[in-house]
């Protein structure tokens, strides 16, 4: 059964007073206390950050100076990523094992890497929404149709087979979501060698077994081209998620900047590291300050899309009308945001065509994939 991702509805904003707290506490400081317990929890909720500013709190003793409604929202949220993320981990050894049993191999993406390495396997202080798990295309219907023999159910977005990848959901009362993608970042959007990438992994371990991952500078990169993707949004955990890659990694900024312009996210890392520094002024190293920097007249176009509003970067969210003016200036070469920007214009027509040939048929009903 194929079922389709639908975009999500506009979501409720948060009064700039309430974002002025969060990032007060992000910065160390108790914020002011005159705010309902369902408003807290609502801002929470969008900026995803309890957890981590619950163990930040904790963790520098100051928890005892937070007004009560703000020290007890935390800690809801802490106990509420501990358990989630508990749950979601204890399926991945599932997964890991199904696809193990048909020796296809897999690199782990994103949040679930970052836990031991950014957070100390702090597991409460970083909510995994899924988890991200890149597969060579020849292995996508393979590893769908395993996960549907064992009881999940596939999702895929409105723009697939475009968006290479699908999502597979747990049936139990968790919705535990695992992502499969058989391409690292959307053509256009990014240039990434996809050979190169699996050539050039990291081991880990996740859940007792030893796994691969991004290396650290292809990881960052990602990350941000990720946080492009979504046109900065709403959520901190990704650009906390920079904050400590910037503190703990031995990044080299001369290569980095190299590589980002090869792997055209030159413009995400400048956004990405701008609103770094809009959450916590003085924090990014000068060494990448000076060695990110875009064009005068796409720093100016940009300029006219950030946020005034104390946590948002742009206030785009990734359903809505303004994505159309950001996108193209988001990506480094002018013939990418030509070709790309034309694509969306025909995909009405390339969705017919799709639909015809039956290349919009999901993972787990073909034997393979191109």
């Amino acid at each position: 059964m194929l079922t389709v991702v639908q975009d999500r509805g506009p979501r409720k904003p948060i009064p700039p007073p309430l974002q002025s707290a969060i990032v007060s506490l992000l910065r160390g400081e108790a914020p002011p206390g005159d705010f309902s317990s369902e408003m807290v929890a609502a801002c929470l909720k969008r900026y995803e950050c309890g957890g981590y500013l619950h163990k930040l709190w904790s963790r520098a003793k100051g928890a005892g100076t937070l007004p009560q409604v703000w020290a007890e929202a935390l800690k809801s949220a802490h106990r509420k990523t501990l358990v989630d993320n508990l749950s979601i981990l204890s399926h991945f050894r599932s997964v890991g094992a199904y696809l193990d049993e048909e020796k296809i191999e897999f690199i782990v993406l994103k949040g679930a890497t970052y836990l031991g390495d950014l957070y100390d396997d702090e597991l409460g202080s970083r909510p995994l929404t899924d988890i991200d798990l890149l597969i060579r295309p020849a292995d996508a219907g393979r590893a769908a149709r395993r996960l549907v023999e064992e009881g999940y159910k596939g999702m895929v977005g409105s723009h697939y087979p475009e968006e290479r990848r699908c999502e597979m959901i747990h049936p139990g009362p968790s919705g535990c979501r695992f992502e499969f993608h058989w391409r690292l970042g959307l053509p256009r959007r990014m240039r990434i060698d996809q050979r190169e990438i699996w050539r050039s992994t990291d081991r880990f371990t996740l859940e007792g077994s030893s796994v691969r991952r991004l290396r650290r500078d292809d990881a960052l990169l990602y990350h941000v081209g990720h946080l492009a993707d979504h046109y900065f949004g709403h959520s901190l955990k990704w650009i906390i998620d920079l904050r400590e890659m910037l503190r703990r990694w031995p990044l080299e900024p001369g290569r980095l900047a190299r590589r980002s312009a090869g792997w055209g996210v030159r413009t995400a890392l400048y956004v990405s590291l701008r609103h770094l520094n809009k959450l916590f002024p003085e924090e990014v190293p000068a060494a990448f300050s000076n060695n990110f920097r875009i064009g005068a007249i796409r720093r100016r176009l940009l300029a006219t899309v950030f946020s005034d509003e104390p946590a948002e970067m742009t206030g785009i969210e990734a359903d809505s009308a303004g994505r159309f003016f950001v996108r193209p200036l988001l990506i480094d070469r002018f013939t990418d945001a030509f070709i790309l920007t034309l694509r969306v214009a025909l995909r009405p027509a390339t969705t017919l065509v799709n639909k015809a040939l039956q290349r919009d048929r999901p993972p787990w009903d073909v034997h393979s994939r191109d």
